[in-house]
C-alpha cells in the first residue's frame, strides 16, 4: 500500500509504519553494523599484531643489552679479580734475570780459589800443632794442591745442589714460586763460590781454621742470599738451615755408596 494513503497516516498527522517495514530497517542496520565489525576487527588485529611484533623487538634488544652488558661486566669482573689476584700472590724468590753475569761471578770466584790452591797458598792450610805449642803450617805438596783444585770444583757442586734444596725448601715452605730456575741455579752457584772464600781467611788456631772451613762458607752464603735473593734475614737463615741438611744427605748418600761399593 503506498504511504500517502489515508488508511496509513495518523491523527497527529505522521504515517503509519508497518511491523514489515520496521523488520527490514533494523535487519539492514544489524548488517550494516556487522559490516563495520568485520571491517574494524581485521585492522585491530594488524594493529595488534604490529604493536606486539614491536614489544617484542624492543624486548629482545633490551635482552641483548642485559646479555652483552652482563657478558662485559663479568669479563671486567674476571679482569679486576684476576689482577687482584696477581696482586695477592707473593712475589717469586727467584726473579726473572739474565743468568750470565752470575755465571761470570761463580767462573772468577772459582778461578781464583783454584790457583790459589795451585799456588800453594798457605791461608788454605789447617795448621798442625807442634811439640812446643805453636802452630806448624805445612807446605802443600803438588798432590795435596791438585786435591784441592778437584775438592773446591766438588764442592762447588754439591754446595750448589743443596743451596738449591734450601731455597726450594723455604718456597714450600712460605707457600711462594720459585720463579726463574735458571738465574735461581747461577745465583746459588755465584753465592756458594762467593762463600767458599772464607777458605783463604787465616787463622794460625787449628780449631778456628777448621770452624771457618766447615761453618763459615754456610754464613756467608746465607748473608750474600739476603741482597742476591732478596730474602729477608730469617727467610735466609731457613734457606741457610735446609742448605746445610742438604750437604748433610748428601754426604750420608754418598757415605752409603762408598759402603755398599767397599
Amino acid at each position: 500500500m503506498h504511504p500517502t494513503d489515508e488508511d496509513d497516516i495518523e491523527s497527529d498527522g505522521t504515517y503509519r509504519v508497518a511491523p514489515e517495514d520496521m523488520k527490514r530497517d533494523d535487519m539492514k542496520r544489524d548488517a550494516q553494523e556487522l559490516r563495520r565489525v568485520r571491517e574494524v576487527k581485521p585492522t585491530r588485529a594488524a594493529t595488534t599484531r604490529s604493536s606486539e611484533t614491536r614489544e617484542a623487538h624492543t624486548q629482545d634488544d633490551e635482552t641483548e643489552g642485559d646479555e652483552h652488558g652482563g657478558e662485559e661486566s663479568d669479563e671486567n669482573h674476571d679482569e679486576s679479580h684476576d689482577e687482584n689476584h696477581d696482586d695477592s700472590l707473593p712475589p717469586p724468590i727467584s726473579r726473572p734475570a739474565n743468568p750470565k753475569p752470575w755465571l761470570v761471578i761463580a767462573a772468577a770466584t772459582t778461578a781464583f780459589l783454584m790457583i790459589a790452591w795451585l799456588a800453594g797458598a798457605p791461608q788454605l792450610v789447617v795448621p798442625e800443632p807442634s811439640s812446643d805449642g805453636s802452630p806448624i803450617i805445612p807446605e802443600l805438596g803438588f798432590f795435596e794442591r791438585l786435591a784441592g783444585v778437584a775438592r773446591t770444583a766438588v764442592y762447588l757442586a754439591l754446595a750448589t745442589l743443596g743451596g738449591v734444596f734450601g731455597v726450594l725448601c723455604l718456597a714450600f715452605l712460605r707457600q711462594r714460586p720459585v720463579g726463574d730456575v735458571i738465574a735461581l741455579f747461577a745465583k746459588v752457584l755465584a753465592i756458594v763460590a762467593i762463600g767458599m772464600l772464607v777458605w783463604l781467611v787465616p787463622s794460625e788456631i787449628r780449631f778456628v781454621k777448621q770452624t771457618l772451613n766447615v761453618l763459615g762458607v754456610p754464613l756467608l752464603a746465607g748473608l750474600c742470599a739476603m741482597p742476591v735473593l732478596r730474602l729477608a734475614p730469617r727467610d735466609a737463615a731457613l734457606a741457610t738451615a735446609f742448605t746445610m741438611m742438604g750437604m748433610l744427605l748428601l754426604v750420608l748418600v754418598a757415605h752409603t755408596v762408598v759402603w755398599a761399593a767397599g
